[in-house]
């Protein structure tokens, strides 16, 4: 397992980051199915609603693969583990690598966007099929 920390956002004020964040595995076949788990605390005094969507892309807002959004409630000074089913890309190429986008929003007013240093690697195995062999 993996545990690295995150870096300030190039000046964007709209996305910041993660302090820490733990990857078992950032390399995954192209088409297989994953799950991210993300913790999220909610630091005040009032409960809230929240809803958020974990995607790959190569920038902001270009989402290659998505969990879809999710809605999810937590308590006052709560914390609460929250699962994203993830589709790895279909690739063309032999591997290509995404950013991990986390957007997290309230009544539909996005909060903040998360965003990964470390990559998402998904790459192709090589296969072959081998038909019946024929003689003349």
């Amino acid at each position: 397992m993996r545990e690295f920390e995150m870096v300030p956002s190039r000046g964007d004020p709209g996305i910041i980051t993660l302090k820490k964040v733990e990857m078992e595995d950032p390399n995954f076949e192209s088409e297989t199915v994953h799950v991210a788990h993300v913790t999220f605390t909610n630091p005040k005094a009032v409960a809230f609603s929240y809803e958020a969507e974990l995607y790959l892309g190569k920038v902001l807002g270009d989402k290659k693969a998505t969990s879809g959004v999710g809605a999810f409630s937590i308590p006052a000074g709560g914390s609460l583990p929250v699962d994203f089913t993830v589709s790895m890309p279909r690739l063309l190429v032999v591997q290509d690598s995404y950013h991990v986008y986390l957007a997290v929003a309230h009544a539909g007013i996005t909060l903040v966007t998360y965003v990964s240093t470390e990559d998402v690697l998904v790459f192709v195995t090589p296969a072959v099929e081998i038909g019946i062999i024929t003689w003349d």
